[in-house]
């Protein structure tokens, strides 16, 4: 799979992050940004790239295989 769009460093972190932790509210505590800040970026991320990046389910965040892959690039 080839991702168009590059992310930038802020975009991979929180990825990385919200795959790390499968929760949007753990991965913004961690890097110091709201969960609605949070929530907003990564929602224009995946616009951005075309692709979803996480299955959400009950609260949990699964990486897709596209965000598998964008959390492991960096």
């Amino acid at each position: 799979m080839q991702i168009e769009a590059q992310p930038s460093l802020d975009d991979w972190l929180l990825v990385a992050r919200v795959a790390e932790h499968a929760s949007l509210v753990s991965a913004a505590q961690r890097l110091g940004i709201s969960h609605a800040t949070a929530f907003r970026r990564l929602g224009t991320l995946e616009q951005r790239l075309g692709v979803r990046l996480f299955e959400r389910r009950a609260g949990r965040y699964a990486p897709t295989a596209a965000g598998e892959a964008l959390a492991e690039a960096g």
